[in-house]
């Protein structure tokens, strides 16, 4: 009797302190799921911000919208034909070309500039300058070579010339290392605009305005030179890859090659226009007063000019404006779905490219904030019960009431 006594008193021992270990242990632990949680949530908050920062072509709305009026960005992609040559994509019946985009943009013009006679803006006090802004590209990839007073300083072997209207640097503000943007006249000489990348591989310094860069056999004269982001995304989505922008209608005259190399009728006949091309890509500033009217004057203006129609066209709009906020990205990612459909048949911007990126990062890192958020509450419920509990049933028969200390561990 005396054996299964003394073994009984062990066990009940040695389970006591267990359990008091364990309490210790679990005391201890809101603690470190409130630090957690602030560690969590901070780095979220800080990574979302970075992420954010570097999608500055997403914000043109912001850039030119000011009290008298918002804006709303928007960005229509369209298919076209590949080419083998490494010209830019041949229109197609379904996507868009520039004849299609002059017709919607006569139609959107009478609209906001009706907009803005029927006192649609009246609340916003005085008269709008510049209601609207638009502008269309597309991209073909060449060779290039750099030269410096005929000398030739560096060559890639494959580089995105991307054809743009006037307005293109309006809705993409880029921040210029130097010079600036393309003229919307270039008289007799092609005037190119660089890429950081592109500037750096041709002739190892940003600082090359008025050096030549040789293109399917023809000169462009530099007028500037851009940096487009260098971050993680722009690393990961070709942002940084070596780039060139040039007048949407000199897309036509790299496709037919250098100036006299045309030598029969039959040639003449084959040459490319730039009404033979693709426009990829279309966006547009819009005056948004009402949130979302922006959209629908778009969606009316094509439905009006090129017969367009939400389910059966292969066109796809997005909405720059507000891609980042919580409700966008809940309506695109949740319940778990391709937010993008058709995306195969296009030729996607690396801009947009970016920002698709972007908003997965931007999701995954809200989803990191909201648990940085619950970790703090519930340990910060978890350490109220501590303090205002009770106290451990499992205390050592030796444990003192009048011990100060050691009462004070044990509250739960």
């Amino acid at each position: 009797m005396e054996f299964r006594t003394k073994m009984k008193n062990f066990i009940k021992r040695k389970w006591g302190d267990l359990c008091r270990h364990c309490h210790y242990v679990l005391m201890g632990l809101p603690f470190f799921l409130v630090i957690g949680g602030i560690v969590l949530s901070t780095a979220s908050v800080i990574r979302i911000r970075k992420v954010l920062d570097g999608q500055s072509f997403q914000y043109a709305a912001d850039y030119f919208e000011s009290k008298k009026m918002p804006y709303r960005q928007l960005t229509v992609l369209g298919p076209g034909l590949a080419t083998d040559d490494g010209s830019a994509p041949r229109k197609s019946s379904r996507g868009l070309d520039i004849e299609k985009v002059e017709q919607i943009h006569e139609v959107l013009d009478t609209t906001e500039l009706s907009a803005i006679g029927n006192g649609r803006m009246s609340s916003k006090g005085a008269e709008i300058v510049n209601p609207w802004k638009d502008c269309y590209s597309s991209a073909a990839k060449y060779p290039a070579r750099g030269f410096l007073e005929k000398k030739e300083t560096g060559s890639v072997d494959a580089c995105e010339v991307i054809g743009v209207s006037n307005d293109y640097a309006v809705i993409h503000p880029f921040c210029y290392e130097s010079g600036g943007f393309l003229p919307d006249e270039n008289g007799d000489r092609f005037s190119i605009v660089l890429n950081t990348q592109l500037a750096w591989n041709l002739f190892h310094s940003y600082q090359v305005l008025g050096s030549l860069v040789e293109i399917n056999g023809l000169s462009f004269q530099v007028v500037g030179v851009v940096n487009e982001g260098k971050d993680e995304i722009a690393e990961t989505t070709g942002v940084t890859a070596p780039r060139a922008y040039v007048q949407f209608r000199q897309l036509a005259a790299l496709a037919n090659g250098p100036v006299g190399a045309v030598s029969t009728a039959d040639d003449a006949s084959n040459l490319v226009h730039d009404t033979d091309f693709a426009v990829t890509c279309y966006e547009v500033l819009l005056m948004d007063p009402i949130k979302n009217i922006a959209y629908n004057d778009l969606v009316q203006a094509m439905a009006d000019s090129i017969g367009y129609s939400e389910d059966s066209s292969e066109l796809q709009i997005i909405c720059n404006t507000s891609r980042f906020h919580v409700t966008s990205l809940w309506k695109k990612y949740f319940p778990l779905k391709k937010s993008y459909s058709g995306s195969d048949m296009l030729q996607i911007p690396y801009y947009e490219r970016s920002a698709r990126l972007a908003e997965q990062y931007v999701v995954f890192w809200g989803e990191a904030l909201v648990v940085g958020i619950v970790l703090v509450i519930a340990g910060g419920g978890y350490i109220y019960a501590i303090f205002h509990g009770k106290e451990t049933r499992h205390k050592r028969e030796d444990d003192s009431e009048d011990d100060h200390e050691i009462s004070y561990l044990d509250k739960t």
